[in-house]
């Protein structure tokens, strides 16, 4: 008898050594750090032409692959192997952060407060369409940020004026943490924007704007 009661409470006190661990683990979970993308710092203030400050971009539909519909950050560790951060999280979507961005440095960029996010009234008339589909978006396991997307421009009428392109982008980050790892990221973007604002100077010649590029 007495041994079955000491049997009995080494078994609840068992349960409550048990409980005490899972608590205590459940304590020391690491906080969650929330990033997002962020605009490039062109300094402009006003458009830089009147023709440019006109000029209307519509920008979308931007596509992204489905590994990268999802809260965590990601690394990829392997051309297979991917590695998701509970830690480290976006603190919105990338398919609303990114497109948003993008809207930003074009309009920094080229000095025209004039940007439409995909789907716009169909009442309004844009003078070129970005259309992008993002393939690539993360961290390697050396740090470095990459981004590759296929992309293209359309005219006023519609009209393919840019044919389909493939653009890649390769960025170290500067410091190893992971403020260091998004800035390689948001840096990959930037060098994106510049080269479709690159594009788009000699693009209004099609439309009869004219605009250019903001150093």
């Amino acid at each position: 008898m007495k041994d079955r009661l000491c049997a009995r409470m080494a078994g609840t006190l068992g349960v409550i050594l048990l409980c005490g661990l899972l608590l205590a683990g459940c304590a020391r979970t690491a906080p969650v750090s929330y990033y997002q993308m962020a605009a490039l710092e062109t300094g402009r203030k006003a458009p830089v032409t009147a023709e440019g400050g006109r000029m209307v971009i519509g920008i979308g539909p931007v596509k992204l692959p489905e590994y990268l519909d999802r809260p965590q950050i990601i690394t990829r560790l392997t051309a297979n192997r991917l590695q998701l951060s509970d830690s480290y999280r976006w603190a919105e979507p990338l398919s609303e952060n990114i497109p948003r961005v993008l809207g930003e440095n074009l309009s920094a960029l080229l000095g025209t407060d004039h940007i439409l996010q995909h789907p716009w009234p169909s009442s309004r008339t844009i003078d070129c369409q970005l259309i992008v589909e993002v393939l690539h978006f993360e961290n390697e396991s050396d740090g470095a940020a990459r981004l590759v997307v296929r992309w293209s421009l359309k005219g006023r009428d519609g009209g393919i004026v840019l044919s389909e392109r493939r653009s890649s982008y390769r960025i170290p980050a500067t410091a190893h943490d992971q403020e260091g790892l998004v800035a390689a990221l948001n840096e990959a973007l930037g060098s994106f924007c510049r080269e479709i604002a690159q594009e788009l100077t000699s693009f209004p010649k099609t439309t009869g704007s004219s605009v250019r590029l903001v150093r």
